[in-house]
């Protein structure tokens, strides 16, 4: 799996790190994970996440669904 993959691609892409922070703030409200907006990259706009090693979901790519001990050796 490639950092694109992981980083990426399947992702919301917000043009404003506001939006992404707001978006965040809402998926908080509504009982989801604290995630964190942050630049991408790849794709050079912004997208909101798990705080660095806090994930804790099943990730789906184009090659298919990873457990998280798959992703980090």
């Amino acid at each position: 799996m490639t950092e694109y993959e992981t980083s990426c691609l399947g992702k919301t892409r917000f043009l404003t790190r506001q939006d992404a922070r707001r978006r965040a703030r809402q998926i908080r409200r509504e009982g989801g994970p604290h995630f964190r907006s942050y630049p991408c990259r790849f794709c050079d706009l912004f997208h909101v996440g798990n705080l660095p090693g806090h994930a804790s979901h099943l990730r789906t790519t184009p090659h298919g669904v990873y457990h998280l001990k798959d992703l980090n050796p």
